[in-house]
C-alpha cells in the first residue's frame, strides 16, 4: 500500500507550492482551533470577569496605563477585539485551505485521468478486448476521483488534524501542569489509546469491502453501457426486463458491499464520541475532587474536545485512505500493464511506401496453444487488390490486422516494402494505411470534421473533394446544416450506407498507399451495397488493398483471392482458377448463388 501510494504522490510535485500553502493555511487554522479557542476560555475570559486573575506582568502594565475604575471595561473591549481576530484568522485559514486543496485536487485529477486514458490508448487491442468496457469507464472516471481525494483531501487531513490535536494537547498539558493535575492527563492518554483501536481494526475490512464495491460499480457501468449500445437487439428480442433485472441485481450487490464499507467507516464516529464523553466525565469527576474552578474546567474541557475531535477526523481520513486502496489497485492494473507491442528503441524510417506486403512464416495465436494463423507465407505486390475469403473464424481479419500492428505475429515477420513492421514506429506505420471497417465509427462532430479525421491538417477544399469522391454530397441536402451538421453518438442521424460513405471519404482524404476494407459492406442491404461498390472501386485504384469479405459480390474488383481455412491459406489465385481447383472456395461461392 505504501509503495503504491508513493507512486501517486508524484502527481503533487507540479503543484507542491500550492499544496504547501494549503497545508500552511491548514496549520494556522489548526493552531487557532486547538490553541487559540481553549486559551481564550482558560486565560482571557476569566480576567474579564475578575481582573485580579491577570498575570502579575500584565497587571503592572495595565495599572500604569488604565484608570482602575475603567479596567473592567477596557478588559472587556480587549477580549471582544481578540475574539473576532482569532475566529477571523481561523475562518480565513480554513477557507484558503479548502479552496487551495480543491484547486490542487482538480489539477491532480486531470493529470491522473489523462495518464490512465493515455495508457489505454497505447495498450494492445488484446488487453482492451479482455476487459469490460463499463469497468474501464468506471476506472477512468470513479477510481481516478477516489485517488484524487486520497492525495489531496486525505493528505491534507492527515497533516492538519494531527497538528490540531497536538496543539490542543500542548495547551492541555500546559493547563494541567499549571493546575497540578498531571494524573488526569495520564488518564486521558488511556482514553486516547482506546479511541485509536477502531481505526486499526477496521482499516483492512474497509479496504476489502471497498474493493468489492468498486468492482461492482464497474459491473453496473458495463450493464448500462451495453444496454444503451444495444437497444435495437434488446427491444427486438424483448430483453428489456432481463436488462433491468441484471442492473437491479448488480446495483443491489453494490449497495450491500458499499453499505458494509460505510458501516466500518462510520463506526469510528460513535466510538470517538463515546470516548470523548467518557474522558470529559472522568475529567469532571477528577476536577471537582481537586477543587477546580468552572473557568479552569471549561478551558481544559475545550482543549480536550478539540484534541479528540481532531483524532476523530484524522481517523476518518485514515479510513478514506483504506477505501482508496481499492481504487489504487484498479488503476495500477492499467498503469502497470506492460506494453507487449512497444515501438522499437531506434525506429526505422519507412520513407515513401509503395505498398508491397510480405508475410514470412507467420504464426499467430490469441491464447497459447490455440493458433489462429499457421505458417502463413505470402507476397502481395504493390498496387494489387487482394480479397480474403473463408468461413467465419478462419483468420481473415487477424491476417489483415497484423499489417497495421493491431496485433503482433507470435512468430515470423510481416514486412512492408521489405521493412519489418516491428521495426517501424506504430504512428509512422499507420500513417501509410487506411481502414474502412464494417461498423464505421463516427464521432460527435460535424460530417466535415469526421471526414477530416483521415488527414487532420487537410484544407476544407480537400475535405470537400474527398466527400465528392465518396458521394457524400448525395445525402447532404437532407441534413440541417449540410456537411457542417453535427452527428449524434456513433453517427446518429445517418443511415448505415451514409456512415460508410463518410468512412470511405476519410480513406480518400488520407490517400494512403495501403487500404484495408474489413467487411466494409457487410452491414448494408443489397441496394446500399451496390451503390457503395462504385465508390470502393474508385478508392482501391492504385493502392495495395486487402478486402476481407463474406459476400462474394464485394470482391469483384479483386485481382487475386486468398482462401482461408482454420488459419491456413488453402487457395490462392483468381476466381476462375480457384473455382476449378479449390473445393472450399467453390462451396462458399455456390452457397451465395452468384
Amino acid at each position: 500500500m505504501r509503495e503504491r501510494m508513493m507512486r501517486y504522490l508524484r502527481y503533487l510535485l507540479p503543484m507542491k507550492w500550492w499544496f504547501l500553502l494549503a497545508i500552511l493555511s491548514g496549520v494556522i487554522a489548526a493552531g487557532a482551533s486547538g490553541m487559540g479557542i481553549p486559551f481564550m476560555i482558560y486565560k482571557v475570559f476569566p480576567v474579564v470577569f475578575d481582573p485580579s486573575k491577570m498575570p502579575e506582568a500584565v497587571s503592572e502594565f495595565m495599572a500604569a496605563r488604565v484608570d482602575p475604575a475603567n479596567l473592567k471595561n477596557v478588559l472587556l473591549l480587549l477580549a471582544c477585539a481578540v475574539m473576532p481576530v482569532v475566529f477571523v484568522i481561523r475562518g480565513v485559514a480554513m477557507w484558503l485551505n479548502a479552496v487551495l486543496v480543491s484547486y490542487v485536487g482538480m489539477k491532480i485529477l486531470e493529470h491522473i485521468r489523462m495518464d490512465v486514458f493515455r495508457k489505454l490508448q497505447s495498450l494492445p487491442l488484446s488487453f482492451l478486448e479482455r476487459q469490460q468496457k463499463g469497468d474501464l469507464i468506471s476506472r477512468v472516471i470513479t477510481d481516478t476521483q477516489n485517488v484524487q481525494t486520497m492525495i489531496t483531501q486525505v493528505s491534507n487531513d492527515i497533516i492538519k488534524q494531527p497538528l490540531t490535536a497536538v496543539s490542543a494537547i500542548g495547551v492541555l498539558v500546559y493547563m494541567m501542569y499549571e493546575q497540578g493535575t498531571m494524573g488526569m492527563m495520564l488518564t486521558n492518554i488511556g482514553f486516547a489509546a482506546l479511541a485509536l483501536a477502531p481505526i486499526i481494526i477496521c482499516g483492512k475490512r474497509i479496504a476489502n469491502r471497498s474493493r468489492k464495491a468498486q468492482k461492482g460499480l464497474g459491473d453496473i457501468t458495463s450493464v448500462v453501457q451495453e444496454s444503451l449500445a444495444s437497444q435495437r437487439e434488446i427491444r427486438s428480442y424483448g430483453l428489456e426486463q432481463r436488462q433491468i433485472d441484471e442492473l437491479s441485481k448488480g446495483t443491489d450487490k453494490y449497495c450491500k458491499d458499499q453499505l458494509k464499507a460505510v458501516k466500518y467507516q462510520q463506526i469510528l464516529v460513535p466510538v470517538m464520541e463515546t470516548v470523548t464523553a467518557l474522558a470529559l466525565a472522568n475529567m469532571l469527576v477528577q476536577g471537582r475532587a481537586m477543587g477546580m474552578t468552572l473557568t479552569d474546567f471549561l478551558g481544559i474541557a475545550g482543549a480536550l474536545f478539540f484534541a479528540f475531535d481532531s483524532m476523530k477526523r484524522a481517523g476518518i481520513a485514515f479510513n478514506k485512505l483504506n477505501q482508496a486502496q481499492a481504487s489504487l489497485e484498479r488503476l495500477d492494473a492499467i498503469l502497470s500493464e506492460p506494453d507487449t507491442m512497444p515501438d522499437p528503441e531506434l525506429p526505422q524510417p519507412i520513407g515513401r511506401v509503395e505498398g508491397r506486403i510480405s508475410f514470412r512464416n507467420v504464426n499467430f495465436s490469441y491464447e497459447e496453444g490455440k493458433p489462429i494463423l499457421k505458417n502463413i507465407q505470402v507476397e502481395i505486390p504493390a498496387g494489387q487488390v487482394v480479397a480474403l475469403v473463408g468461413p467465419s473464424g478462419a483468420g481473415k481479419t487477424t491476417f489483415a490486422s497484423l499489417i497495421p500492428r493491431f496485433y503482433d505475429a507470435t512468430s515470423g515477420a510481416v514486412l512492408i516494402d521489405g521493412v519489418d513492421v516491428k521495426d517501424v514506429a506504430k504512428t509512422e506505420l499507420r500513417r501509410h494505411l487506411a481502414l474502412v471497417s464494417q461498423h464505421a465509427m463516427l464521432f460527435r462532430q460535424s460530417i466535415k470534421e469526421n471526414i477530416r479525421i483521415g488527414r487532420p491538417q487537410a484544407e476544407d477544399e480537400e475535405v470537400l473533394q474527398a466527400a465528392r469522391e465518396a458521394s457524400v454530397f448525395s445525402f447532404l441536402d437532407d441534413q440541417p446544416q449540410g456537411i457542417d451538421t453535427v452527428l449524434g453518438d456513433a453517427g446518429g442521424g445517418l443511415s448505415g450506407g451514409q456512415r460508410q460513405r463518410v468512412a470511405i471519404a476519410r480513406a480518400f482524404l488520407k490517400d494512403a498507399p495501403i487500404l484495408i476494407l474489413d467487411e466494409a459492406t457487410a452491414a448494408l442491404d443489397a441496394e446500399s451495397e451496390e451503390k457503395i461498390q462504385h465508390e470502393l472501386e474508385h478508392l482501391v485504384k492504385g493502392r495495395t488493398t486487402l478486402i476481407v469479405a463474406h459476400r462474394f459480390s464485394s470482391i469483384r474488383v479483386a485481382d487475386r483471392i486468398l482462401v482461408f481455412s482454420h488459419g491456413e491459406i488453402v487457395g490462392d489465385g483468381t476466381h476462375s482458377k480457384l473455382y476449378s481447383s479449390c473445393p472450399l472456395y467453390r462451396e462458399l461461392y455456390d452457397k451465395q448463388g452468384i
